[in-house]
């Protein structure tokens, strides 16, 4: 439908094919016609539409019986993504221009839509992305879905599916090592009731807002502005936001939150710091002010830190090279002659020759699938004999790998340069993950937290280069998406404590989140809505945590003015908002 692979050549978005006119068929497909439709046509209808048009639809003789199945496939699914307020969504969107609330419930209606019973439905945080108002509408759905005799079992750190359960597991009492242990379960309130309950000590100890530092006052910050947001839901949008604090953006998936961050803001600064755009993209807003400011853009979201096993928490954040350094300077490797690259898996004279560093090699099987299994050379330690032979405190490099983070942290006692990075991973709740631990198999939130702390080191360091210069400390933009995902209550209060050290060395940060804990510590919230989709694209509400839940058109108020209530008198914040 667009010119798209001579485009990404010389950075254009395309343009629309001008044959099909962007219906991606030919003319004999189109020609094809039902009760005078054809299906690009079909296409380019929102969900409610769609289901309408199908309820209207009557079909006589051999065609009624072709079509039965076909129809009683298509309704449910519409309907479930009417219920789970994705109607306005047309059925030809890209997927790659989806929020990921928007993705997550489109999954859903892929395999929740039918009519089964009897079915074990395995859930892993539905609720990811979804907006309070969208998580109660998806709520009601695995309701009835119970109700046809299904039975659903959901991992999910959610209090509000917490209380809809009939049964929970609680696992802990750690992470990682420390965890694997059922530690309390029943219904919720027997968790609240369980002192051995990591889940319901954390929702029954609320602290009260702002529980990591106090609120800073935006009335005398300097502003960055940035008029005429125009794209997608958009509609001639003026976004402000203060310079220095700590903002979220907040709003019913779809509402246009990603838009106006990640595909408008992101877009302008990157102008503004000398980057290349596309026609398309400079047509995305009409003036900016205050980004001349910014020295850099950091957009940190939830992809993998790498796709190999050769990338590591170590390499990403910056401390296996001075480790590496470490062994080079022992006695054992002097005597040896081994420099600093003779401790990498990924040289030849460092690495197992068998598996070239990776600790695994692949088995091709006759019927099967491949399958990796532990490296019989090496066991899984990536390095060959005679590098193994060096220690450093009594550890060879392979051990000093397999130590987590929080080990790794005592056992470099003495070494700012490693412990201090080691620290701020534990004090994000990283504790339990290894230092050689492959990136392909950290979670979306582990990356995303690495992301962070690694965002943290390489600013404490530039703010320690710039006091000691003399000069002003350096004023960056942090655009974060939904840095809550997957992340127990807990685990959330860890995270605050590191945005807030962002905005303490002189950064802004931006946040995109539907996580109340979360939103409720902010300097500043900007609300998008009312709705979703063509009912959304407008801010609707902006200020502080207290103006924001007095308003009156935005749908986030009253679930912030339950949470402040709930955190107030340590009460669940469901029974908060019914009262």
């Amino acid at each position: 439908d667009r010119d798209v692979d001579r485009a990404e050549g010389r950075g254009d978005i395309g343009r629309l094919c001008p044959v099909c006119g962007g219906a991606r068929l030919n003319a004999f497909a189109l020609n094809v016609r039902l009760f005078g439709i054809n299906i690009a046509e079909i296409g380019r209808l929102d969900a409610v539409s769609a289901l309408c048009l199908v309820q209207q639809w009557r079909f006589e003789g051999r065609d009624a019986e072709i079509a039965r199945n076909v129809v009683a496939e298509i309704e449910p699914r519409l309907r479930f993504l009417q219920r789970v307020g994705l109607g306005y969504l047309s059925m030809d969107r890209a997927a790659t221009t989806l929020s990921g609330g928007e993705t997550q419930r489109i999954r859903l209606a892929a395999q929740l839509g039918s009519d089964l019973r009897g079915v074990l439905y395995v859930l892993d945080e539905p609720t990811i992305g979804l907006h309070p108002r969208d998580n109660e509408r998806l709520l009601g759905t695995l309701r009835d879905l119970r109700a046809r005799g299904n039975t659903l079992l959901v991992v999910e750190h959610d209090e509000d599916t917490m209380r809809c359960a009939d049964h929970l597991i609680d696992l802990g009492p750690g992470a990682g090592i420390h965890g694997g242990e059922i530690v309390a379960e029943g219904r919720l309130d027997d968790l609240l009731a369980n002192p051995a309950s990591v889940t319901g000590r954390a929702l029954r100890q609320r602290e009260k807002h702002p529980f990591c530092s106090p609120w800073l006052p935006v009335d005398k910050a300097e502003w960055l502005e940035l008029t005429g947001c125009c794209l997608h839901n958009l509609r001639d949008v003026t976004l402000r936001l203060p310079r220095g604090r700590f903002t979220v953006v907040t709003g019913a998936s779809g509402a246009g939150k990603t838009s106006l961050i990640t595909g408008t803001l992101a877009v302008a600064v990157r102008a503004a710091l000398g980057g290349r755009l596309s026609r398309d993209e400079r047509a995305t807003w009409k003036s900016a002010k205050g980004l001349e400011s910014i020295r850099a853009l950091y957009q940190v979201d939830q992809s993998p830190l790498g796709k190999t096993p050769r990338s590591t928490p170590a390499t990403y954040i910056g401390i296996f090279d001075e480790i590496r350094r470490l062994f080079a300077q022992t006695a054992d490797a002097r005597r040896l002659g081994f420099a600093a690259n003779r401790f990498s898996f990924n040289t030849a004279a460092g690495h197992c020759e068998s598996c070239k560093g990776t600790g695994y090699v692949r088995r091709e099987m006759d019927f099967l699938p491949p399958c990796t299994v532990p490296c019989e050379t090496c066991r899984g330690a990536r390095y060959n004999s005679r590098t193994l032979q060096v220690r450093y405190k009594g550890k060879n490099i392979a051990e000093v790998l397999e130590m987590n983070m929080e080990e790794a942290a005592a056992f470099f006692e003495g070494q700012p340069s490693l412990s201090d990075p080691l620290r701020l991973l534990c004090e994000t709740g990283l504790g339990y993950l290894t230092l050689g631990q492959a990136s392909n198999t950290l979670s979306g939130g582990e990356a995303q937290r690495i992301k962070l702390v690694t965002e943290l080191i390489r600013g404490q360091r530039a703010v320690r280069t710039a006091i000691r210069r003399g000069k002003a400390l350096p004023q960056d933009l942090y655009l974060i998406e939904e840095p809550t995902i997957g992340l127990h209550p807990n685990d959330v209060r860890l995270l605050v404590g590191v945005l807030r050290r962002l905005v303490d060395m002189g950064n802004t940060v931006v946040v995109i989140e539907h996580n109340l804990e979360l939103i409720c510590e902010a300097d500043y919230v900007i609300d998008i809505g009312p709705g979703a989709g063509a009912e959304g694209g407008t801010i609707v509400a902006q200020g502080t945590v207290q103006e924001v839940a007095r308003s009156k058109r935005s749908i986030t108020a009253p679930f912030i003015r339950a949470e402040l209530r709930a955190a107030r008198s340590d009460a669940p914040r469901r029974r908060a908002a019914e009262e």
